[in-house]
């Protein structure tokens, strides 16, 4: 099975997501074992990209969205990170 992740930045006090697609964007299969995706409540911390700029918050959703394609099955995951007034001082010593 290959796995479609898609990470998008939702402002806080906002309704829904920021409509600009997907923020990050990580492709992973069975065969290449064990891939970590944060679940409801984690902090997230995304670092800017040429085309992305960086956010970080907690994790809100994660949609799961199954489909067969030419006989194989794709899961496409959709995690939405909402923006948090954390101190994130408090989080992690550096």
């Amino acid at each position: 099975m290959k796995y479609y992740i898609d990470y998008q930045y939702m402002p806080k006090g906002a309704a829904r997501p920021l409509d600009e697609g997907d923020v990050v964007a990580m492709e992973a299969n069975d065969s290449d074992g064990f891939a970590l995706i944060p679940n409801v409540g984690d902090f997230v911390s995304i670092g800017a990209t040429d085309e992305h700029a960086s956010f970080k918050g907690r994790v809100r959703s994660r949609l799961f969205h199954y489909q067969r394609v030419t006989g194989d099955i794709i899961c496409a995951v959709n995690i939405v990170v909402e923006e948090t007034d954390a101190d994130w001082g408090n989080l992690i010593k550096e």
